[in-house]
């Protein structure tokens, strides 16, 4: 590239007045621009004028204030009003009620306060009707020349007891009881004879402890008793050379007078059926006598025994009935 001389000239002779006489002009005004970065030096000769920069980003001016920017907003996913600022307070759940009876059956399906499923309605007077079987023996012979004795027998009863509160009950008992036998030897005189007794009872219930299932009693009865003789024998009547003849009989003497008491345990299946179980002692004041034409009697007894039966209770007013 070729320089033309008298620019070179005229260049010489105005940079030296500039430098010693004139004073600097006023300084161009601030761009708002950033200032352009230096261009890096070409390659070749150095008098060649370099290309002017590309313009920088404008900067902010100097009289703006700084923006605060703004908190995150959470975007909310589903379409709708914005969630409210307090959460709605919780629903307490509602109380329990007992459902209805099961089928008719008496038997509430849930307890609320103090009721419970198995428990009787006192307010009803509920009436237990029972049925029980078992057996019983006596404490002591009543033969003492007989060849042979047995002492024990099965029995079986029938009652109703009446309940207003849970701790007491009175009733009435009907009961066949077992009392043995005994077989009596005298020559060609023979005897097998075999005791009962029928008794009607009074009797008064005491729950001495009892929850929902299980009820613990004791039993105190007074009656009166019937004694029973079936024989079955030979008897010589006349001479020795008259052979005996056979025979059989059946005699009922009484009434005596009977006292008894029992502990029992009562297990509630439902509302209206209960499992029994007794343990019974009892005293009966017989005849020991001749009974009729048939045979001596056993006297009085005095034996125990145990049973096992089942309850039906139902309701024989209403609340509102007794209430009136």
């Amino acid at each position: 590239m070729r320089v033309n001389p008298g620019w070179l000239v005229l260049a010489v002779l105005g940079s030296p007045g500039r430098a010693w006489g004139q004073q600097p002009s006023a300084p161009p005004p601030v761009s708002n621009e950033s200032p352009a970065a230096p261009a890096p030096p070409a390659e070749g000769n150095a008098s060649e004028p370099s290309p002017p920069a590309p313009p920088g980003p404008s900067s902010p001016p100097e009289s703006a204030a700084p923006v605060t920017p703004a908190p995150p907003v959470v975007a909310n996913d589903l379409p709708g009003p914005a969630p409210a600022s307090n959460p709605p307070a919780p629903v307490a759940p509602a109380p329990v009620t007992p459902a209805a009876d099961n089928a008719g059956t008496g038997e509430i399906s849930g307890t609320s306060g103090g009721a419970r499923r198995f428990d009787h309605d006192y307010e009803a007077w509920p009436l237990s009707l029972e049925a029980r079987l078992g057996f019983d023996s006596r404490l002591s012979n009543a033969f003492d020349g007989a060849a042979d004795e047995g002492l024990a027998g099965f029995g079986y009863a029938f009652g109703g007891y009446l309940q207003w509160a849970p701790e007491y009950a009175v009733g009435i008992e009907l009961e066949h009881t077992g009392l043995g036998r005994a077989r009596a030897l005298s020559g060609q005189n023979s005897v097998d004879s075999e005791y009962s007794s029928n008794s009607a009872w009074l009797a008064a219930r005491v729950f001495a402890w009892h929850n929902e299932r299980l009820d613990l009693f004791v039993n105190l009865r007074i009656g009166l008793a019937l004694q029973h003789v079936s024989a079955l024998g030979t008897r010589q009547e006349q001479t020795f050379t008259t052979p005996a003849v056979s025979f059989s009989c059946s005699e009922s003497d009484g009434p005596g007078l009977g006292l008894g008491g029992a502990v029992g345990l009562a297990y509630r299946l439902s509302r209206r059926f209960s499992l029994l179980t007794r343990l019974d002692a009892t005293g009966e004041r017989l005849s020991g006598e001749t009974l009729g034409n048939c045979t001596n009697g056993i006297g009085s007894v005095s034996s125990v025994g145990g049973s096992l039966g089942l309850s039906f209770a139902l309701d024989t007013t209403s609340p509102s009935v007794k209430s009136r």
